[in-house]
């Protein structure tokens, strides 16, 4: 599950650049080095543009955080609409929710959902970035109940089930991908069988 790598994106051409290439270069940069230690300098570097160049399209870090983060959150929205079939049972449903959640975060712009940290955000950039995490663990926990209603889904309650599975998916994001060849399919099968079945035994220890 290779990722785009800032070395080896190919950079824009002079008189080009636009908003999705400073994303694109942003969103591996905060992957490679991290939020807090990516400044606006190493994103006009990777770009080969100056920063005032940079400054005309955006006015600072945290905006090209969010709007990744926003980008990210409208694909996945777009795609749950199209895959998720209310005739299917919950536990299918948190499955289709899961898969794509996973396909999302493993990507340049979408691993912005998960590297954000709302702790050194401005008040107005905390607060959007949060209401996208609460609509989203919303959704997942009303999947789950869903779940627990039909009978496909046995755990006694659904918001800290939300978070641990949350909690379970959103590490992948700081996993270094370019040292692992395992694909998002193996990871997803693997989380799904720890989720559903667990990782206990009912035999008794001999």
């Amino acid at each position: 599950m290779a990722r785009s790598t800032v070395a080896g994106q190919a950079r824009p051409k002079r008189g080009t650049l636009n908003k999705r290439a400073i994303l694109d270069t942003s969103a591996a940069l905060f992957q490679e080095k991290g939020y807090d230690r990516t400044s606006l300098d190493d994103i006009a570097r990777a770009l080969s543009v100056t920063k005032p160049s940079l400054y005309y399209h955006v006015s600072s870090k945290e905006e090209i955080l969010l709007e990744c983060v926003m980008t990210a959150y409208s694909n996945f929205q777009e795609e749950i609409a199209r895959r998720d079939n209310p005739r299917e049972n919950g536990r299918k449903r948190v499955e289709t929710f899961l898969k794509l959640y996973l396909q999302i975060i493993s990507n340049d712009i979408g691993v912005s959902m998960v590297l954000a940290d709302d702790r050194v955000m401005s008040a107005d950039g905390r607060a959007k970035y949060n209401s996208l995490r609460r609509i989203l663990n919303n959704r997942l926990e009303e999947l789950i109940g869903i779940g627990i209603a039909d009978g496909s889904i046995s755990v006694p309650e659904t918001r800290l089930t939300t978070f641990a599975i949350f909690g379970m998916f959103n590490w992948v994001g700081h996993w270094n991908f370019r040292r692992t060849t395992t694909s998002i399919d193996s990871i997803f099968d693997r989380f799904i069988s720890v989720i559903f079945d667990g990782i206990g035994t009912d035999k008794p220890a001999s």
